[in-house]
């Protein structure tokens, strides 16, 4: 089955924890956790795209056995919730007739995400043998202001469900969470390890690596598994003779066609198909708001524009990247520059 998959970071996906490349530390805590059946909330911390969320889905599929299906469950919290999940939030809510003084006839209510994606998940009981749920909430820091009722779900189905957090950016967790959760750092793979996976993907793929283009890959990919298999699949196109032109060649080349594209279609006027590309750019790539805006801005001054575009475009980029800092959602970020830009086109 495995040959008929197209996209090799599916096809050399790990299947278990002793799968992951280079990872040898962090791996064997995990393991002993499982061994001793019990564990605090977690807490992965690492670089967008370093393997956070695989290691963790692992984890929780190892540890939970036979039970993993109907005991698990994987959230994002960076994903806005639909028309249909609103509106169900919206009907939960209640006024309170207990209460008295400035309290009386309060709406009580808590963060529609919560209620809707997290709390029908923790509060019902484990099923079979399992000693708990386990539930991974991706891209945490997303939640801001709503990370206190998160905390107090926390606290009060702590015994029925355990919760792995996945963040990219821990300052921008409040400190009740961290201090209740074991911190794992998941940095990039060892050198050894990645060389060793890397030739034997070229092996069952019949290519052919020159001398230090597992190097180069190491360093362009930052040692990102995920990034580098999609790197050499897309060298394999041309050939089955890898070497570092063709590496960085498709590296560089189909990175910024890209985000050439994407300026282009904004300036064009189209939002919602540069808003798709956007998306696809950064989940392609795993890139944060800033290095997004870094890459537009290096695109900006290659465009046959005027100059008055051209520094218009620029100062709506780095104004959109001072935001960013405080930002806690990239997506909106990103696209409230690509409205102001489809706005521009209009006076062009």
């Amino acid at each position: 089955m495995t040959e008929e998959i197209p996209v090799w970071r599916i096809k050399y996906l790990p299947k278990n924890l002793e799968d992951v490349c280079g990872r040898e530390k962090v791996i064997k805590r995990l393991k002993e956790t499982i061994k001793q059946g019990n564990f605090p909330h977690l807490m992965f911390v690492g670089s967008e795209g370093i393997g956070k969320t695989t290691i963790a889905q692992l984890f929780s599929k190892e540890f939970l056995g036979k039970y993993y299906t109907a005991n698990f469950r994987l959230v994002h919290a960076n994903i806005p919730l639909t028309e249909q999940e609103r509106n169900q939030a919206k009907a939960g809510t209640y006024i309170s007739k207990s209460k008295i003084g400035s309290q009386a006839g309060r709406r009580i209510t808590m963060p529609a995400f919560i209620k809707v994606k997290i709390k029908p998940f923790v509060q019902l009981k484990a099923f079979g043998d399992a000693p708990f749920k386990v539930l991974i909430v991706k891209n945490f820091e997303t939640l801001g202001p709503n990370q206190q009722g998160f905390r107090r779900l926390m606290e009060t189905y702590g015994s029925n469900c355990r919760m792995i957090l996945i963040t990219t950016k821990i300052s921008g967790i409040i400190d009740p969470i961290v201090s209740r959760c074991q911190l794992f750092l998941i940095s990039q793979a060892e050198f050894s390890s990645f060389k060793k996976l890397i030739e034997d993907i070229a092996k069952k793929e019949s290519l052919v690596l020159e001398d230090n283009v597992i190097d180069i890959l190491y360093k362009i990919s930052e040692g990102k598994i995920s990034r580098a298999i999609d790197l050499l699949q897309l060298c394999s196109i041309t050939g089955k003779n890898i070497d570092m032109n063709s590496l960085y060649e498709n590296s560089q080349k189909f990175q910024k066609d890209l985000t050439r594209s994407l300026l282009l279609v904004a300036l064009k006027g189209d939002f919602n198909k540069c808003r798709e590309l956007s998306r696809k750019i950064i989940s392609t790539y795993k890139y944060n708001s800033h290095e997004l805006f870094a890459e537009l801005l290096t695109e900006v001054n290659k465009l046959p524009i005027s100059k008055f575009a051209r520094c218009k475009i620029i100062e709506m980029v780095s104004n959109a990247d001072y935001r960013a800092l405080d930002g806690m959602d990239t997506d909106i970020q990103v696209s409230a520059l690509l409205s102001k830009l489809c706005v521009l086109s209009e006076s062009l």
